[in-house]
């Protein structure tokens, strides 16, 4: 295994092999690593792909609405449900779900493990909707308070009073002028949240046996399985980087000033 040479060596030899496409054997499973890495890697972004889609559009448009109905009871009910889905840890929210779409009306299995080697979208998406709605849970309020702080910010901005009193209709003001500036920081953060829901989604993943990159993870860190843990994190630390890649674009689309001649 070369465990008797030093670490710094050891280290640039996996990383070598590593970018050459050898990622080593697993010293808890005894195979090779890349398959086993690449389909759980597959498995969590089907999760997040599917939690993305029930964040973005809930929680922007609460926020969206909190901003304008500013101080109002709309706002108080949006500020004060989105506190509550933050306060609430995600096992207790999967464990909520679990009791009461799978024992009480059972409609959704609770178990989300996956018996053939690939996931199929069309055979297991009833295996997803849980999961992916528990770590929805965790950040469509955290999501819903930024976009409801930007709304309130850009509306209170000069050029939105001009563009009022300037008799432009209220609805034009808010789609053309206050929206696009007041969506920066919140798709800014949902972006940010991908490589957390990829690779981070550790607890879920255990709570309903979902064999994501989390979990794989998780399993290797107990075994002590160095090899694992090291493909692991560094696909883990490429998606962290390209988020944030992937959230720079993005602000320097929706906000020229920031934009590089």
């Amino acid at each position: 295994m070369g465990l008797n040479r030093p670490l710094p060596e050891r280290y640039v030899t996996w990383l070598v092999r590593f970018v050459q496409g050898d990622w080593g054997r697993s010293y808890r499973l005894g195979a090779e690593i890349q398959p086993l890495v690449l389909r759980r890697l597959l498995n969590s972004l089907v999760l997040a792909g599917l939690a993305l889609v029930i964040i973005s559009p809930i929680s922007l448009a609460l926020g969206v609405l909190a901003g304008l109905y500013r101080a109002r009871w709309p706002d108080r009910a949006i500020s004060v449900g989105s506190l509550l889905t933050i306060s609430l840890p995600d096992f207790v929210v999967g464990l909520l779900l679990i009791t009461l779409f799978s024992w009480w009306l059972k409609v959704l299995p609770a178990d989300s493990s996956l018996r053939g080697a690939d996931l199929d979208i069309a055979l297991h998406w009833r295996k997803l909707v849980l999961p992916a709605t528990t770590a929805a849970f965790v950040l469509v309020g955290y999501i819903t308070r930024v976009t409801r702080v930007s709304m309130i910010e850009v509306m209170d901005s000069p050029y939105i009073r001009t563009a009022i009193l300037k008799g432009l209709p209220y609805r034009t003001v808010i789609l053309r002028h206050a929206l696009r500036n007041a969506l920066i920081a919140p798709i800014a953060i949902i972006t940010t949240q991908v490589a957390w829901l990829v690779g981070g989604l550790i607890v879920i993943e255990q709570l309903f046996n979902y064999p994501g990159l989390g979990s794989l993870f998780a399993d290797a860190a107990k075994a002590n399985d160095l090899p694992m843990i090291e493909a692991s994190s560094m696909i883990a630390i490429t998606l962290i980087v390209f988020s944030q890649v992937v959230a720079d674009v993005l602000y320097a689309v929706l906000n020229p000033r920031i934009r590089f001649s």
